[in-house]
Order: structure tokens, then C-alpha cells, then sequence
């Protein structure tokens, strides 16, 4: 089976610098019209598969206009909450509102690589757990199909490259409409190409 993850595309949060996470933005008028440009006629999928929040679920939609196929709700594959309390608050705004839990030693320095979320996020060791049982959910589901397509985020799409593609180098930074395409056979799965991502450091 072919498998086309796609990130989604920008969102209001991205263009008024908010935290994200758990916050449900909608897409951008710019990432609205990226997504009508996107080219997916010709890769043959037969079914989609989205993150519940409304900035994957808008582009999933946008997307299936093109193609017209099953569009399934995965609620495993939503963003990972990282956030916390930050969630859709200006980043500059939250450095005055939240300056006391700002300089408290354990959310100095906080993210997916450093394995923790900032104060009221979710457990970074829970969110890989859902996103796998969010993959084998798909996978279960698509038996009897040849290809494939997954919107999702940017937390998701660095949880799967880490703990399901066992890619060693941190994603340094995924583009909006980033896209990889996979190979799944028999529980192996396999990059055939890439698009949009940056590697980092090993991790």
C-alpha cells in the first residue's frame, strides 16, 4: 500500500504568531489557496484520512473536492496539545501573561525532542502512544485499498518519523503541504520520497 502523509496547510495562528497545539485554528486565506493549488489528482488516492482540527480537517476537504473519495475522521492523529496553557495566545502576549511559569526551570526549555509540554500539555510519551494507535487504526482500515492519504501536523508527522519510520535525525522544520510518500508492506514501512521536510541534528 502507498501511503501520502500530508501536513496541513497555514493556519490564523501561524499568521498572528499564536501558540497552536489544541487550539483549533482555521486555514489562512493564503492556506486555503495553497491548498487549491496542491496537485493530488494524479497519485490515485482512494480514501483520506484526517486529523479531527479544523486546520487538517479544512484541507482534507479542500483537497477531496479534487478527487471525491472517502473521507475518514482519525481523532488519534490530532495535534499533540504541547502547548498547554499557551494554546492560542500571541507569543509575545504570553511572555508578559504567563512571565512567572516562564521562568520556572522545568518549562525553560520544553518540546517534542526534549520529551516535555509546556505547563497544562500533554505527555509527550502518551501523545506517541496515541499517534501509533491512531496509524494502526488507518492501516486496519485500508486492507483492501491501494493508496492512501493522511492530513495531519507537525507534531504527528515528527512522532511517526521518529517511532514508526525510526528516522534517527530531528525534522528541523516541516513545510505547510509538506508531504512524504510511503511504502506499508506487512508491517514494514518505507520512505520512497519526501517533500518540504528539513533534517536536523540526530537525535
Amino acid at each position: 500500500m502507498k501511503i501520502y502523509l500530508i501536513r496541513h496547510s497555514e493556519s490564523i495562528d501561524d499568521i498572528e504568531d499564536c501558540y497552536g497545539g489544541i487550539a483549533d485554528f482555521h486555514l489562512s486565506q493564503n492556506g486555503i489557496k495553497k491548498v487549491e493549488q496542491y496537485k493530488i489528482e494524479n497519485l490515485e488516492i482512494e480514501k483520506i484520512y484526517t486529523s479531527p482540527y479544523k486546520r487538517a480537517y479544512q484541507t482534507a476537504k479542500i483537497l477531496n473536492k479534487k478527487i471525491n473519495v472517502d473521507l475518514d475522521i482519525i481523532d488519534n492523529i490530532r495535534e499533540c496539545n504541547s502547548y498547554g496553557i499557551l494554546s492560542g495566545v500571541n507569543k509575545e502576549k504570553a511572555k508578559t501573561i504567563f512571565s512567572y511559569v516562564f521562568d520556572m526551570p522545568k518549562y525553560k526549555n520544553t518540546g517534542y525532542y526534549l520529551g516535555t509540554s509546556f505547563l497544562g500539555g500533554e505527555n509527550i510519551n502518551e501523545f506517541d502512544k496515541r499517534v501509533e494507535e491512531g496509524i494502526t487504526e488507518i492501516i486496519s482500515k485500508s486492507k483492501e485499498l491501494n493508496t492512501i492519504a493522511i492530513v495531519t501536523h507537525g507534531g504527528v508527522y515528527r512522532s511517526i518519523y521518529k517511532n514508526i519510520l525510526r528516522v534517527d535525525k530531528k525534522l528541523e522544520q516541516i513545510d505547510d503541504l509538506a508531504i512524504t510518500e510511503l511504502k506499508y508492506n506487512n508491517g514494514k514501512f518505507e520512505i520512497i520520497n519526501k517533500q518540504g521536510i528539513v533534517f536536523g541534528e540526530t537525535i
